[in-house]
């Protein structure tokens, strides 16, 4: 029922809106992390109003991206030497998104050619990119970027051409958005885009937070904002854990 109703909301809000507007929305725009959290499923919805693009004339095309914080992260590459795997080299990337996914009515390469990707960063092999090189900050090669990507995918952090967007009716799209348990806490943005005959015709941009509540909250803050006192709480709670769990052992 709620989600037909975000529907009639956007295909009224889309009728009422002016020329050249795309309109999307959120089943849910704030996510709140608690003890039991184990991921959350978002539903995209969106419609074509008054705008660049008729979808009664010309078939069209979704691509919608979803961006989380940034974070640094540490890729490294293994080298086999003799038996065993050891870490060779390893290269900094200072702001790489903690939470990448791409979603798409038909594959990406079916859609528009790679300037116009490269254009506004959309997909993974066209995302901007700089990393700590023996050069300065710079784009890291291409064995360090696809490393990054599966290491981030195990994680289920990165979701590239997942998720189909599904036409719904005339100018109606929607698109589930899978957050894992681990996912990063901060403002996300949900980007849109329109294409047709391999051009943009529209672009829209919705804000998505996700938060800790409750005592994990608590306990965030306390360890951003005192380490070295969490980091000695934390070996505390270990400590009286293992000695209470000898103690109830020997009963």
């Amino acid at each position: 029922m709620r989600a037909l109703c975000m529907m009639l909301l956007i295909v009224f809000g889309a009728n009422l809106a002016p020329a050249y507007a795309l309109v999307t929305d959120l089943s849910n725009k704030r996510i709140e992390i608690r003890y039991s959290f184990n991921g959350a499923d978002l539903i995209l919805f969106g419609a074509i109003g008054s705008s660049a693009v008729d979808p009664t004339r010309d078939d069209f095309d979704v691509v919608i991206v979803v961006r989380g914080p940034e974070a640094a992260t540490v890729v490294r590459q293994k080298e086999k030497v003799g038996l065993i795997w050891i870490n060779n080299q390893e290269l900094l990337f200072p702001s790489a998104p903690g939470y990448y996914a791409v979603a798409a009515s038909r594959p990406l390469s079916e859609i528009a050619t790679k300037p116009v990707f490269e254009s506004y960063g959309i997909g993974f092999d066209y995302l901007p990119l700089l990393a700590h090189t023996e050069r300065g900050l710079a784009e890291p090669k291409a064995g360090f970027r696809k490393a990054l990507f599966r290491l981030q995918s195990a994680q289920g952090l990165y979701r590239q051409e997942q998720d189909d967007v599904t036409h719904v009716g005339e100018g109606l799209f929607k698109t589930d958005i899978r957050l894992p348990a681990n996912v990063p806490v901060g403002d996300f943005i949900v980007e849109t885009f329109i294409f047709q005959k391999g051009t943009i015709k529209a672009r829209n941009r919705i804000m998505l937070n996700v938060d800790k509540e409750g005592f994990e909250r608590a306990a965030y803050d306390y360890a951003h904002d005192y380490p070295f006192w969490y980091g000695i709480t934390a070996v505390l709670v270990a400590l009286s854990a293992g000695w209470l769990a000898g103690v109830l052992g020997k009963k």
